[in-house]
């Protein structure tokens, strides 16, 4: 198996020196895994697959709502869902690192500085329920996820941000601020739409409506085991999607899914979990993965409680060990992390790695956070309930303990749960994450910035704020590279958060099935996939 950096690639579009210096940097932290599996009996994702037949997606946790605003756009979570029943207006190809177009025919900026745009959509699409799917319509999605009551996830990327519709087919867009790289933040955040008529009628997150591949069966949601969708005949592609139905099923431990895959009972999977991974290669099971930055981590509450003292997250960090992690808990088959930004990353500061496994430092930062053990640091662990999380869990709550005065309780959640409470309740003191970043616009930026919703942890930097806009809106990689420098100084400083896992995302897949390609973090294209000839 390869490793190797992206080819360069043609730009779809450009607008004066703006946009091809930063078409330069579309794969910055991403390496993908080229012919990953091309021997030795491996299946292979490309080909086209035959019309018909019925694929079972296996998916470890259950969705709290399958509309846009109810929805996380995770692939491991609902990501693949929402695909399947929304299709994308725009997505990022994670191999090529561009934004590629789907239910929109463009997506341009209309001035200089790139802080109006012009989203036009392809004609004549329409919803499953027979709905026109225009401008109006998107228009409506994004006004929801504006709305605060909504508690979306997507609020982040519709903050400041006005639209006008112009005709059925365009909608002209007002940003806050410049930003380069909106279409990505498009991609990533704003890219599933639902029907304004399901919407309005208020049952959008049990019946979904999109202009999807697939549409919801009758009575095709059994919640906690699977999730029925049947092939849309309205669908706007052509001869697609190959597939009669698509099966998610759940099952909460990623450890059963090479299993099943090997067995017959689930036709492909994605995910995060090195140790599934290497299963899944060992059993020559078909593999499409990308590396990204981000990574798993610990995302500690910066503004109250134990670890609003930045001394305490230091400790913490210190106490820890990332190769011990990866040995205990993944075998020694995932890659230590140095931060938050990749080590194949071309923004990165190769020379710059967070704290790490320094007991003798984080002794004398648990001393004067605790008084000398006088003072005890009590703190809570939020973690969805999954085996490989329980274990770094425990790890993490056996080497905290070894300090004097320090005391850290687990709360395990299933994965619904936890994502609510950590991501929309934000009730945590530190709690196990994760974050997939093809590129630093948009996720780094919502996930960092201060006062954003997305943020990871309520951290608070303007120096950090400042070096993320000079990266949204820099034209060459220099400048974006000195911009992210600065964050990672800051990061290592302040500790918002320890990544002790790099990020990858691997779409697994059986004898049966071809035609496998991923986009944004790993989430399958449905209009493509099928069964073998």
């Amino acid at each position: 198996m390869v490793h190797a950096r992206p080819p360069h690639r043609p730009a779809r579009r450009t607008f004066g020196r703006l946009r091809k210096p930063l078409l330069l940097l579309a794969a910055a932290g991403l390496v993908l895994t080229a012919g990953c599996g091309s021997d030795g009996g491996t299946p292979l994702a490309a080909g086209t697959p035959r019309q018909g037949g019925t694929m079972t997606v296996l998916l470890p946790g259950e969705a709290r709502g399958l509309d846009p605003f109810t929805a996380s756009y995770i692939n491991v979570t609902d990501g693949n869902r929402m695909a399947a029943l929304y299709d994308m207006l725009v997505w990022t190809n994670p191999s090529t690192g561009t934004v590629q177009m789907q239910l929109a025919e463009n997506l341009v900026p209309t001035d200089a500085v790139a802080k109006t745009w012009m989203l036009t959509l392809r004609p004549d699409i329409r919803f499953s329920d027979g709905e026109p799917f225009d401008a109006q319509a998107v228009k409506t999605n994004w006004d929801r996820h504006a709305q605060p009551e909504f508690k979306s996830e997507q609020l982040g990327a519709v903050l400041g941000v006005t639209t006008e519709v112009v005709d059925a087919r365009n909608l002209r867009i007002t940003l806050p601020k410049p930003n380069a790289n909106f279409d990505r933040m498009v991609a990533r955040h704003l890219t599933f739409i639902a029907s304004p008529k399901a919407i309005a009628g208020g049952k959008s997150a049990e019946e979904p409506v999109g202009a999807g591949p697939f549409v919801m069966a009758p009575g095709g949601w059994v919640k906690g085991q699977s999730l029925t969708l049947e092939r849309n005949p309205r669908y706007w592609k052509a001869s697609a999607p190959y597939l009669d139905r698509v099966v998610f099923r759940v099952d909460p431990n990623p450890a059963n899914m090479t299993a099943a895959i090997k067995s017959g009972d689930a036709d492909v999977s994605v995910t995060v979990d090195p140790l599934v991974a290497a299963a899944a290669q060992r059993e020559n099971l078909g593999r499409e993965a990308v590396t990204l930055s981000g990574g798993q981590m610990l995302s500690f509450n910066t503004a109250k409680g134990p670890f609003a003292d930045a001394d305490a997250r230091r400790a913490t960090a210190y106490a820890l060990d990332g190769a011990a992690i990866n040995q205990q808990i993944f075998d020694g088959t995932g890659t230590v992390a140095r931060g938050l930004f990749s080590g194949s990353s071309q923004l990165a500061n190769v020379q710059l790695a967070a704290p790490d496994n320094n007991p003798a430092e984080a002794a004398r930062l648990f001393a004067k956070v605790t008084a000398d053990g006088t003072k005890p640091l009590t703190a809570t662990l939020v973690i969805p309930n999954t085996p490989a999380t329980v274990k770094i869990a425990q790890y993490v709550q056996t080497t905290l303990a070894k300090y004097p005065g320090v005391k850290l309780t687990v709360e395990a959640l299933d994965l619904p749960a936890f994502i609510y409470r950590s991501n929309v309740e934000r009730r945590f003191d530190v709690k196990v994450d994760q974050i997939w970043i093809d590129d630093p616009e948009p996720r780094l930026y919502g996930f960092l910035k201060g006062g954003d919703p997305g943020n990871c942890c309520f951290y608070n930097n303007p120096q950090v704020d400042e070096a993320l806009q000079r990266g949204r809106v820099a034209t060459d990689i220099g400048t974006r590279r000195d911009a992210y420098t600065q964050v990672q100084l800051a990061l290592n400083r302040d500790m918002p958060l320890w990544v002790y896992q790099e990020a990858v995302a691997v779409g697994v897949f059986s004898s049966k099935v071809t035609g496998v390609q991923m986009f944004n973090d790993g989430v399958f294209l449905f209009d493509r996939i099928g069964m073998k000839r």
